[in-house]
């Protein structure tokens, strides 16, 4: 579906992939949205479609015990996304914070494409889960919803 978000979702795709149910890595998942959706049950929609056939009802209760939100941008706040990554404070999402600035091919790029994306003008909500399966796979989550009905999440899930 193309819309006027398209040329910011395919620049965060290039560096962080395409959405993908592989449970592995990273990747960007992004539609349009009910007008009043929440940012938390868009975040879980789109980890349990990265996380595919490994999230079933058996195995739920691992991924969601490392899943918290660990930061929720203020309804005033001018977006940051570097900014409010680097300042983090609970510490396994702090180790995480880094797949998405540091540890990627091209991190400039991404960088830049996660300061296009998250600090647009239209985004009207965003937070930061932290997920993993409470074991070896820890990762982040960002997500934001844009004022007229669309979500993006960019997700990095490593061992």
């Amino acid at each position: 579906m193309v819309s006027k978000y398209t040329p910011l979702m395919d620049a965060l795709e290039k560096v962080y992939g395409k959405a993908s149910p592989a449970g592995f890595g990273s990747a960007v998942f992004h539609e349009p949205v009910a007008a009043k959706a929440l940012v938390e049950a868009i975040a879980l929609k789109h980890y349990q479609a990265f996380l595919g056939p490994k999230w079933s009802s058996a195995s739920e209760a691992s991924w969601k015990s490392a899943w918290k939100q660990v930061y929720q941008r203020p309804d005033s706040h001018k977006g940051d996304i570097l900014a409010e990554l680097a300042g983090i404070t609970d510490p396994d999402a702090k180790r995480s914070v880094p797949l998405l600035t540091e540890l990627i091919e091209n991190a400039d790029a991404g960088r830049d494409a996660m300061s296009v994306a998250f600090n647009h003008e239209d985004v009207s909500s965003l937070s930061v889960f932290n997920i993993g399966d409470g074991e070896a796979m820890s990762g982040i989550l960002v997500t934001a919803l844009y004022a007229d009905g669309y979500a993006c999440s960019v997700i990095s899930l490593m061992d």
